[in-house]
């Protein structure tokens, strides 16, 4: 039986310039949904997972039409109707060497107003297997934050396996505290983490020294939180907003895997190819769980392919990533 999966986070409305033209140019707006945890779902559900979704929406029609978007994906959402508003950002693609942008309208949105207590999280994980969540959620409220780690406590005493993406936005993070006051706490709670060594002492309040080498810097990250099991991390090289080479490893305590290098040379869209891996290693661990080499490949093939994907969402099927894993890339066309 497939393994079920649970993710949490706020679903937002994206409106993204039609073109590559600049937000001060607009007259119209290409409209997508997604966010991290919502991008991940929807990708796990295409790959055949039962997934659901937890979240808040408004009664209105925007919050209706971002669940029956998630349905058409095959997630299963659960959603407190409350508030008054589905939050917003704006996202500018960039091109060549100027970057694309991204403005945030979420305040007061309905997800924002979710406080501990308020979802039954032992019927949420009842016939779970997996929770996912990120670092996105905890930066928006304290009340968020303690929401997560009420879920966290659950999921974790209920015996889910609990992955997380530390997805430090500094921008997020206006209630008064710091990213390293509220995460630790949390990721103690986790099995997988994605993350980069340049988050250790801003999110996990782990210092590093100059001449730590990257699997000394994750050992003292399985040290602090002794549940991790594997830590995965992607890597751009030679990256502008238009190509960009594409790597992954992941360090599961014993040694420190690399993918294979893939050249992405024409971006459609950048915006949410993290979640693409952070689903792709996912199913990769679960099909795969004594091979992290091919499940590590699996995700970082699958991370390239969403680059050629306009929205947030990887559309990319599992045998399109094995096809580009086994070098059935190039661009020809499938007959």
């Amino acid at each position: 039986m497939s393994k079920r999966i649970v993710t949490f986070g706020e679903l937002l409305l994206r409106l993204s310039p039609p073109s590559h033209l600049r937000l001060t140019q607009a007259t119209s707006f290409d409209l997508y949904f997604g966010c991290a945890e919502a991008n991940v779902a929807a990708s796990l559900a295409k790959f055949g997972f039962p997934v659901k979704f937890i979240t808040a929406v408004p009664p209105n029609e925007l919050g209706e039409s971002s669940l029956s978007m998630l349905r058409s994906f095959g997630v299963e959402p659960f959603a407190l109707i409350q508030g008054k508003r589905l939050g917003i950002y704006y996202f500018e693609q960039g091109a060549s060497e100027r970057p694309g942008k991204v403005v945030y309208d979420r305040e007061d949105s309905s997800f924002s107003t979710l406080k501990k207590g308020m979802i039954d999280w032992e019927s949420v994980f009842k016939d779970a297997d997996w929770f996912h969540w990120s670092g996105i959620t905890p930066s928006l409220s304290l009340d968020l934050a303690e929401l997560c780690e009420e879920a966290l406590g659950v999921a974790s005493r209920m015996g889910l396996t609990i992955s997380a993406d530390l997805n430090y936005r500094p921008t997020l993070w206006k209630y008064g505290k710091n990213a390293n006051e509220i995460m630790p706490a949390l990721v103690k709670h986790c099995d997988l983490l994605l993350g980069g060594i340049d988050e250790s002492e801003k999110v996990l309040g782990v210092q590093i020294n100059e001449n730590d080498t990257v699997e000394e810097i994750y050992t003292n990250w399985m040290k602090a939180f002794p549940k991790l099991k594997n830590i995965a991390s992607t890597h751009r090289m030679r990256a502008n907003a238009s190509s960009n080479g594409l790597s992954a490893s992941i360090w599961n305590g014993k040694e420190l895997l690399h993918s294979r290098e893939y050249n992405v040379s024409h971006i459609i869209d950048r915006i949410g190819a993290g979640d693409a891996f952070m689903a792709g290693i996912i199913y990769g661990l679960i099909t795969w769980p004594d091979d992290h080499q091919m499940a590590l490949e699996f995700a970082v093939a699958a991370t390239c392919l969403k680059h050629s994907i306009s929205g947030d969402i990887n559309l990319a099927t599992v045998n399109e990533i094995k096809a580009l894993m086994s070098g059935m890339g190039g661009g020809r066309v499938s007959r």
